[in-house]
């Protein structure tokens, strides 16, 4: 597995050769990390009083998606959330789409620089929100781009004059 490390630094780890406490160790520290940034955004100045309740929620969401198998991860140097998955990517780009659609005057509004970062904050929040409604219209994108032959409906046979 190539783990990059920043620097253009990427090192070949075998997972199978740690021993069963460092593995430990190794998913805790991962797990800790993903679950923190995950309620990272929910803090003591935007909601004095309810900002540890919505921490919890929002890191037990995280917790709930990871089991269910969706994993996003941060790419190196651009902040930008990047499924791992093909499905999750697929997902994430049709999140890009409605969003661009459904909020292309607050995107206009915003910062030249800051569009970018903004678009993908608010797609990464759209796919989280609507895996379930986006996953099957993935599935199928998915299985087109991987080569298989898409399967058309049968057309009705077409009757003869008599």
């Amino acid at each position: 597995m190539l783990v990059p490390i920043g620097k253009g630094i990427e090192l070949d780890v075998d997972p199978a050769r740690f021993n069963r406490d460092v593995m430990d160790h190794v998913v805790k520290i991962g797990l800790r990390n993903i679950l923190m940034d995950s309620h990272a955004t929910a803090t003591a100045k935007a909601d004095p009083q309810g900002y540890v309740a919505k921490s919890r929620e929002l890191a037990e969401k995280k917790l709930a998606s990871m089991y269910a198998g969706i994993v996003r991860t941060q790419s190196a140097g651009g902040g930008i959330a990047k499924p791992t998955d093909p499905v999750a990517q697929v997902i994430l780009r049709l999140a890009r789409k409605q969003v661009q659609r459904e909020r292309a005057k607050d995107l206009a509004a915003a910062a030249k620089g800051d569009r970018l970062t903004i678009l993908n904050k608010w797609a990464a929040e759209y796919a989280e929100a609507h895996d379930s409604a986006l996953r099957p219209r993935a599935l199928k994108i998915v299985a087109l781009e991987d080569g298989a032959e898409p399967v058309e409906p049968a057309k009705p046979a077409k009757r003869r004059a008599a």
